[in-house]
């Protein structure tokens, strides 16, 4: 989203600026992956998936790689933060640095506690403030980029008081102001857009909330809010309550990647943006155990499920 104060040439700037420093911490961890655990999972992903897509012919190959990309690193990375608490910690308790592990990356930092066993997270950055750093401290930011590559090519000791750890992202695009929440009771994302406006009762609303192969519309007073059906038809919705359906068919085989265009005009200043995210930790798992006894005495045990 563009903020009508910042000039356009500006924006692209910083964009480029941040995928520059992105490129400058990811080519450090590219050339030691085996120093780190979550990056050796996270760059075999990157691999497998490249591997698959070497040419993209269509733009329906584009979804596809985008949508899968996503979903990996998504589902690795929350395997990751169970193992983890000073991952688990950094995503749960920071909203800044939740926004960075599930868009374009963060770079954080572990240390020893007073219990010399236990590990804690200790400072984190995205890649957002890694760029900012760059621009403003680049004695900091050097010192920085310094430690990590003297870490990863040995020369520090790695199991000592602190530890460089990268996550590069799951690679979602989510506007920097939104706030995301974690949700236990959904599977699916839900966004909420909501006018800025001191009234209580008369505020503009759009719902967006992804189900399977479909979305779920709720929209509340006249709202800016486009679906574009193609490149020549695109139509203003109207308040209400509906789904936008990609299945032609109830054969769930013939289903596959897809992707809605939306576009919300004059959005930037206008509304506050609440993205809610899944939070489908195995740490929340509970394994459920049954015996079945028979006639006979006999017992047959039954692990139901992990849920």
């Amino acid at each position: 989203m563009v903020n009508e104060e910042t000039e356009p040439s500006t924006i692209v700037e910083n964009l480029n600026l941040e995928e520059l420093v992105r490129k400058e911490i990811k080519s450090l961890f590219d050339a030691q992956p085996n120093n780190d655990p979550l990056y050796q999972v996270y760059d075999a992903i990157d691999r497998a998936i490249n591997a698959k897509f070497k040419v993209l012919t269509n733009k329906a190959d584009l979804a596809k790689i985008d949508i899968l990309r996503i979903a990996e690193f998504f589902n690795t990375f929350h395997f990751f933060e169970s193992i983890n608490d000073f991952v688990r910690d950094a995503y749960v308790n920071s909203n800044n640095l939740r926004h960075g592990f599930l868009t374009n990356g963060v770079l954080f930092r572990t240390e020893k506690t007073n219990n010399k066993d236990q590990i804690e997270f200790a400072v984190g950055y995205t890649i957002t403030e890694l760029a900012q750093l760059r621009s403003t401290k680049p004695e900091l930011y050097k010192s920085i980029v310094n430690e990590v590559k003297n870490q990863l090519e040995g020369f520090i000791v790695t199991d000592s008081e602190e530890k460089w750890y990268f996550w590069p992202g799951c690679e979602m695009k989510i506007p920097t102001q939104t706030n995301i929440i974690l949700d236990t009771s959904i599977s699916k994302s839900k966004f909420v857009i909501v006018e800025k406006t001191d009234s209580i009762e008369d505020k503009a609303q759009i719902v967006v909330e992804e189900k399977p192969y479909q979305l779920e519309l709720s929209i509340l007073m006249d709202t800016d809010f486009y679906y574009k059906k193609n490149e020549k038809n695109k139509q203003k919705l109207k308040s209400g309550f509906f789904t936008i359906n990609k299945a032609d068919t109830e054969n769930y085989a013939s289903l596959d990647f897809s992707e809605i265009e939306l576009e919300l005009q004059k959005g930037e200043k206008k509304y506050e943006y609440t993205l809610y995210v899944p939070y489908a930790s195995p740490r929340l798992d509970v394994k459920t155990n049954m015996k079945i006894f028979g006639a006979d005495a006999t017992v047959e045990e039954f692990i139901a499920t992990c849920t």
